[in-house]
């Protein structure tokens, strides 16, 4: 069937604008729990109508030239429609960002649109017309800005692919990827600030069309061949606040297997990266130390992330995936190696023995006046073989937690005896404090139901003196809070136990 003879339904072109990216944390607006007197599914249409009215498009007037305005609470910046296109600004000023569409069609036969569109505002949607077969739409809500486009008629004109065409507005300018499948949107650093990513087109029968990104700097070009599409088609880039990639990018490095974020600083751990380097910012180019691991801190200043220390440890060794877990508050990190050989046990011991195979390690570093540095080379009070420590973590002022799900002991409660293994894989955690920048061990944790192949220590939470540790294998058939901890009818089922510091 020849492209001229298509019965054209609908067009829709979905971009999906998330101007940050899942580093950001999400505002969740009212309470998730339930008030008193309410059933949660009253509550629930309560925070709906809330969260919809925070993300409403409502008239503004910006040095009296008229618009909308859309503020988006989750994501912590604003949108500015003025008829012509938009454009987005984050809480702090520190980049803005738009698009404003110029023509649509084929080769040599595109339609421009000019003048001001008839906007029309409902709710979190805005709608601009532009022509009895073109209106341009935006949806503001928790995700993020989506926009797109609804032709309901194909433009008359040549064949070949179906264009449209954006001025880019703002201070960033894109740069358009090698395979055409995304945008960086770089400032005038040349540093990214956002991406356009994963661009893909399907039809009607959810069949993929070709598709590319073309242009740069200032216009963009959404380029698409449809030749063979059932019509409406669907378009869908995502962008993003930041793409981060190692810098020292490998196969199979595994960057990313964990991560955790304290304000503007990122930590990214790649636990299976091969380079010998030891510390900080070291020769990243040598692979000779197959999966020693890696991890990797990136700051954002002005709006814009950069990389600032790629981390080793201080005792590099094949196979002790540095980075398999990580931790950050403020300006210092941990950094668990859970299959590192060290036999030594407590704070700064020997690192050169590997005689303890698989006992982990964790490692802690700190940024004092802009420089990052190793503080402390952590180990079990009770180090032995296999036992993980360093497997899970989390850091909160300056109390940190590490677990060691295999470590087998079979003590209860809190500070038990260490010394024996008669509870294989039961595991353990272990509460670590810095007092004057000096770090010890507080305390030695055990589930108070120790049992065989628990796993106790396999995730660790902490918030002020508030901790949790998680046995995901624990076998007991209670439920919900204090039941019968002696009850091993439903193997797997898995508990936590939640502990509390109380000064005296």
């Amino acid at each position: 069937m020849k492209l001229a003879s298509l019965h054209v339904h609908c067009l829709s072109i979905w971009i999906h604008v998330l101007l940050t990216s899942p580093l950001v944390a999400q505002g969740t607006g009212a309470s998730d729990t339930s008030p008193a007197g309410l059933s949660t599914g009253d509550w629930s249409s309560i925070r709906e109508i809330y969260d919809a009215g925070r993300y409403q498009v409502v008239a503004d007037d910006v040095a009296g030239a008229g618009g909308y305005l859309a503020r988006n609470p989750g994501q912590d910046w604003s949108t500015y429609f003025d008829g012509r296109g938009f454009t987005t600004q984050p809480g702090d000023g520190a980049w803005s960002w738009g698009l404003q569409l110029q023509s649509f069609g084929f080769d040599g036969h595109g339609s421009r649109v000019s003048g001001e569109a008839s906007p029309c505002a409902d709710g979190g949607r805005m709608e601009y017309t532009w022509t009895d077969a073109l209106t341009e739409w935006y949806v503001n809500d928790t995700r993020g800005l989506e926009h797109g486009y609804t032709l309901t008629e194909r433009p008359s004109g040549g064949m070949g692919p179906l264009t449209f065409t954006l001025d880019v507005r703002g201070d960033l300018r894109a740069s358009v990827l090698g395979d055409g499948t995304g945008v960086t949107f770089m400032d005038d650093r040349e540093q990214a600030v956002l991406t356009y990513a994963g661009l893909t087109v399907f039809d009607a029968e959810g069949t993929t069309q070709q598709a590319t990104f073309a242009g740069g700097g200032s216009r963009l070009r959404i380029v698409i061949e449809e030749a063979d599409a059932k019509y409406p088609l669907t378009i869908d880039p995502i962008a993003q606040q930041v793409y981060l990639k190692a810098s020292n990018a490998g196969f199979l490095d595994s960057f990313g297997n964990s991560v955790a974020v304290s304000g503007d600083l990122v930590v990214v751990g790649a636990w299976e990266e091969s380079s010998m380097a030891t510390g900080v910012d070291g020769n990243e180019s040598d692979n000779s130390a197959f999966f020693a691991g890696a991890a990797y801190v990136f700051e954002r200043i002005g709006g814009v992330w950069s990389q600032q220390a790629y981390l080793k440890a201080s005792n590099t060794n094949n196979g002790d995936q540095f980075g398999n877990a990580v931790a950050i508050f403020g300006e210092t990190v941990a950094v668990g190696a859970w299959q590192e050989d060290g036999s030594s046990t407590g704070v700064n011991g020997d690192q050169s023995g590997n005689s303890s195979h698989e006992s982990g390690a964790v490692y802690v570093f700190e940024r004092s006046a802009g420089v990052w540095a190793q503080q402390a080379y952590l180990k079990a009070s009770n180090t032995d073989v296999g036992d993980g420590f360093g497997f899970s973590l989390a850091l909160s002022g300056d109390l940190l937690v590490v677990g060691a799900f295999q470590e087998s002991s079979n003590a209860s409660g809190v500070d038990g005896t260490q010394s024996n293994n008669s509870s294989p894989d039961s595991g353990a955690a272990y509460v670590f404090e810095r007092i004057g920048g000096v770090w010890s061990q507080q305390a030695y944790l055990k589930a108070s139901n120790p049992g065989a192949g628990d796993q106790f220590g396999s995730k660790v939470g902490i918030s002020g003196e508030t901790i949790v540790v998680a046995a995901p294998l624990e076998d007991s058939g209670a439920i919900g809070v204090d039941g019968d901890q002696n009850d091993n009818s439903a193997s797997g089922a898995g508990a936590a136990d939640v502990l509390e510091r109380v000064l005296g």
